[in-house]
Protein backbone atom coordinates (compact mmCIF):
# COMPACT_ATOMS: atom_id res chain seq x y z
CA UNK A 1 0.00 0.00 0.00
CA UNK A 2 2.87 2.35 0.83
CA UNK A 3 4.31 1.77 -2.62
CA UNK A 4 1.03 2.66 -4.30
CA UNK A 5 0.75 5.88 -2.31
CA UNK A 6 4.42 6.73 -3.03
CA UNK A 7 3.97 6.17 -6.76
CA UNK A 8 0.75 8.20 -6.74
CA UNK A 9 2.39 11.11 -4.88
CA UNK A 10 5.45 11.02 -7.19
CA UNK A 11 3.15 11.13 -10.23
CA UNK A 12 1.20 14.05 -8.75
CA UNK A 13 4.42 15.99 -8.12
CA UNK A 14 5.57 15.35 -11.72
CA UNK A 15 2.24 16.53 -13.12
CA UNK A 16 2.39 19.70 -11.02
CA UNK A 17 5.93 20.44 -12.19
CA UNK A 18 5.05 19.90 -15.82
CA UNK A 19 1.90 22.01 -15.56
CA UNK A 20 3.86 24.94 -14.15
CA UNK A 21 6.21 24.91 -17.16
CA UNK A 22 3.56 25.37 -19.83
CA UNK A 23 3.00 29.12 -19.37
CA UNK A 24 4.83 31.46 -21.76
CA UNK A 25 7.21 33.95 -20.26
CA UNK A 26 6.44 37.54 -21.14
CA UNK A 27 8.92 38.89 -23.65
CA UNK A 28 10.41 42.32 -23.19
CA UNK A 29 9.13 44.74 -25.83
CA UNK A 30 11.71 45.39 -28.56
CA UNK A 31 11.43 49.13 -27.92
CA UNK A 32 12.74 48.48 -24.40
CA UNK A 33 15.57 46.28 -25.66
CA UNK A 34 16.43 48.88 -28.31
CA UNK A 35 16.63 51.62 -25.66
CA UNK A 36 19.03 49.49 -23.65
CA UNK A 37 21.22 48.52 -26.61
CA UNK A 38 21.33 52.06 -28.01
CA UNK A 39 22.59 53.28 -24.64
CA UNK A 40 25.64 50.97 -24.87
CA UNK A 41 29.13 52.44 -24.57
CA UNK A 42 30.40 53.84 -27.84
CA UNK A 43 27.01 53.75 -29.56
CA UNK A 44 26.45 56.96 -31.54
CA UNK A 45 23.12 58.78 -31.65
CA UNK A 46 20.69 56.49 -33.46
CA UNK A 47 17.78 57.19 -35.78
CA UNK A 48 14.89 54.76 -36.31
CA UNK A 49 14.30 54.05 -40.00
CA UNK A 50 10.90 54.77 -41.53
CA UNK A 51 8.96 51.76 -42.83
CA UNK A 52 9.35 52.81 -46.46
CA UNK A 53 13.16 52.84 -46.14
CA UNK A 54 13.14 49.44 -44.44
CA UNK A 55 11.10 47.92 -47.26
CA UNK A 56 13.32 49.52 -49.92
CA UNK A 57 16.68 48.85 -48.28
CA UNK A 58 15.99 45.32 -47.06
CA UNK A 59 13.29 44.13 -49.48
CA UNK A 60 11.23 42.65 -46.65
CA UNK A 61 7.49 42.48 -46.14
CA UNK A 62 6.84 44.20 -42.80
CA UNK A 63 3.53 42.37 -42.38
CA UNK A 64 5.48 39.22 -41.43
CA UNK A 65 6.89 40.98 -38.36
CA UNK A 66 5.17 40.83 -35.00
CA UNK A 67 7.46 43.58 -33.73
CA UNK A 68 10.57 45.29 -35.12
CA UNK A 69 13.09 48.09 -34.73
CA UNK A 70 15.45 49.12 -37.54
CA UNK A 71 17.81 51.91 -36.55
CA UNK A 72 21.04 53.28 -37.93
CA UNK A 73 23.48 55.93 -36.82
CA UNK A 74 21.97 59.40 -37.09
CA UNK A 75 24.98 60.23 -39.28
CA UNK A 76 25.34 57.06 -41.41
CA UNK A 77 28.03 58.64 -43.59
CA UNK A 78 30.28 58.83 -40.52
CA UNK A 79 29.18 55.76 -38.51
CA UNK A 80 28.13 52.35 -39.80
CA UNK A 81 26.43 51.49 -36.51
CA UNK A 82 23.04 49.80 -36.75
CA UNK A 83 20.57 48.04 -34.47
CA UNK A 84 18.04 45.71 -36.07
CA UNK A 85 15.67 43.70 -33.88
CA UNK A 86 12.87 41.55 -35.30
CA UNK A 87 10.25 39.21 -33.88
CA UNK A 88 8.52 37.26 -36.62
CA UNK A 89 4.89 36.23 -36.77
CA UNK A 90 4.16 32.51 -36.90
CA UNK A 91 4.68 31.18 -40.41
CA UNK A 92 6.88 34.10 -41.54
CA UNK A 93 9.77 33.53 -43.93
CA UNK A 94 12.54 33.36 -41.33
CA UNK A 95 15.20 32.20 -43.79
CA UNK A 96 14.35 35.03 -46.19
CA UNK A 97 14.55 37.66 -43.45
CA UNK A 98 17.90 36.32 -42.24
CA UNK A 99 19.23 36.26 -45.81
CA UNK A 100 18.11 39.87 -46.30
CA UNK A 101 19.93 40.97 -43.13
CA UNK A 102 23.05 39.06 -44.14
CA UNK A 103 22.99 40.77 -47.55
CA UNK A 104 22.72 44.14 -45.81
CA UNK A 105 25.67 43.31 -43.53
CA UNK A 106 27.80 42.24 -46.50
CA UNK A 107 26.90 45.48 -48.27
CA UNK A 108 27.99 47.54 -45.25
CA UNK A 109 31.22 45.55 -45.03
CA UNK A 110 31.91 46.09 -48.71
CA UNK A 111 31.17 49.81 -48.57
CA UNK A 112 33.30 50.45 -45.49
CA UNK A 113 36.24 48.22 -46.38
CA UNK A 114 37.59 50.67 -48.95
CA UNK A 115 37.03 54.01 -47.32
CA UNK A 116 36.54 53.58 -43.56
CA UNK A 117 38.75 51.08 -41.72
CA UNK A 118 37.21 52.16 -38.39
CA UNK A 119 33.70 51.31 -39.55
CA UNK A 120 34.86 48.15 -41.31
CA UNK A 121 36.31 46.97 -37.98
CA UNK A 122 32.85 47.37 -36.43
CA UNK A 123 31.37 45.01 -39.02
CA UNK A 124 33.99 42.32 -38.48
CA UNK A 125 32.40 41.08 -35.26
CA UNK A 126 28.80 41.57 -36.37
CA UNK A 127 26.57 38.73 -37.51
CA UNK A 128 22.90 37.97 -37.94
CA UNK A 129 21.86 35.93 -34.91
CA UNK A 130 18.85 34.79 -32.94
CA UNK A 131 18.43 35.49 -29.22
CA UNK A 132 17.04 32.92 -26.81
CA UNK A 133 13.59 34.57 -26.96
CA UNK A 134 13.44 34.18 -30.76
CA UNK A 135 14.42 37.75 -31.60
CA UNK A 136 16.46 37.96 -34.80
CA UNK A 137 19.06 40.66 -34.54
CA UNK A 138 21.89 42.39 -36.31
CA UNK A 139 23.97 44.86 -34.33
CA UNK A 140 26.86 46.76 -35.85
CA UNK A 141 28.86 48.69 -33.30
CA UNK A 142 32.31 49.10 -31.80
CA UNK A 143 31.39 47.40 -28.51
CA UNK A 144 29.47 44.48 -29.99
CA UNK A 145 29.67 42.11 -27.02
CA UNK A 146 28.47 44.81 -24.62
CA UNK A 147 25.51 45.64 -26.88
CA UNK A 148 24.54 42.00 -27.42
CA UNK A 149 24.65 41.31 -23.68
CA UNK A 150 21.65 43.65 -23.33
CA UNK A 151 19.37 41.48 -25.47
Amino acid sequence: MKRVISVFLAAAVCICLLASCTGKEAKKPLSEIYASVSASDGMPEMSVMPDSLIETLFGVDLSQFEEYVFAEAAEPDINADAIILIRLKDGADKAGVIASLETYLESVKSNTQSYSPENYAKTAQSEVSEASDGTIYLIITENYSSAVSKL
